[in-house]
């Protein structure tokens, strides 16, 4: 079991209008029952009550969750092409792609799957990139061994104690796990270079799936997801933490295959078999209802 605390008021905004939308228990890892609340002033939703903060690196020590997918084959090759296709779309116009070097950190690197896609790119634009994988553990995790210099992991605690600057910062699916999401943006802004750019990925609160599958849905993931966010609270979040310039819009992630398996209680994961067989589907009804599983947003403090 993990010690937890109940809020009584929004961290993000300071709100004490909450209203609470479902109950649902920890799926993955049989913790307890959780509430996700809503600010009825800025729109978040709030994982209440949720465990403490010195209590979530037990939620990953293990290495074992969907964070951190194993894959092989065919499926690795396809996460290999989505990445590549989405650093190409986030980083193709930045101007720091266009230098002979540019330093980049993955907050949260997970099985490292994003670091090992910016040294692809790297290699096949002819440029050098650095970069620093951080992330709960003291290791660096199988997937960024023996990839060379160009790559420097380090641990959550030893990164905050000594941060450095970049010209891309990534959480792809992290904020929503920090519980102090204006803190974090804060030290990222500060650790931005002028003309640098933060890009975030987080799961949308308002997909049409989460109406579909209710207390099950995969992106309410709880308790590991103590933020859940929609466009506008993404935006506005952003924007209290000081950055100028800020876009928020839809984006995909396979969500369907874990969300059966909370339903059904069987072991079906997004990145399965049937996880990726729905995806089509999955995209096919965001289209229709423009309302997608992901939310995909940049944000920079220049203007």
């Amino acid at each position: 079991m993990l010690q937890t605390e109940t809020l009584n008021h929004c961290p993000v905004c300071g709100s004490k209008s909450l209203r609470r939308l479902l109950i649902a228990p920890d799926y993955e890892s049989h913790t307890g029952i959780y509430g996700v609340d809503e600010c009825l002033s800025c729109g978040i939703g709030i994982t209440n009550p949720r465990p403490l903060e010195e209590e979530l690196p037990k939620l990953y020590e293990e290495r074992s969750t969907a964070d951190f997918p194993r894959m092989d084959g065919f499926a690795q090759r396809l996460r290999d092409h989505v990445i590549d296709r989405y650093l190409d779309g986030q980083l193709g116009a930045t101007t720091a792609v266009q230098n002979a070097t540019f330093s980049t950190l993955d907050y949260g690197c997970g099985d490292g799957a994003l670091v090992r896609g910016l040294l692809r790119m790297g290699r096949s634009r002819k440029c050098k990139v650095n970069v620093t994988a951080v992330d709960f553990h003291n290791a660096a995790p199988p997937g960024l061994v023996h990839l060379g210099a160009d790559v420097v992991y380090q641990s959550n605690a030893a990164w905050h104690a000594s941060p450095s600057q970049y010209d891309a910062i990534f959480l792809r699916h992290v904020l929503e796990h920090h519980p102090e999401p204006l803190r974090l943006l804060q030290v990222f802004a500060a650790a931005l270079r002028p003309d640098g750019h933060l890009f975030i990925e987080v799961p949308n609160r308002r997909s049409v799936w989460a109406r579909v599958f209710g207390k099950h849905y995969f992106g309410y993931y709880l308790p590991r997801h103590l933020f859940h966010f929609d466009r506008v609270s993404l935006d506005s979040t952003l924007h209290r933490a000081g950055f100028q310039h800020v876009e928020v819009r839809l984006a995909h992630t396979p969500l369907i295959g874990s969300s059966l398996g909370y339903l059904t209680g069987r072991g079906i994961s997004n990145t399965g078999l049937l996880g990726l067989a729905t995806y089509p589907l999955q995209v096919g009804v965001d289209a229709i209802c423009g309302r997608s599983t992901t939310l995909r947003a940049t944000a920079g403090n220049h203007g």
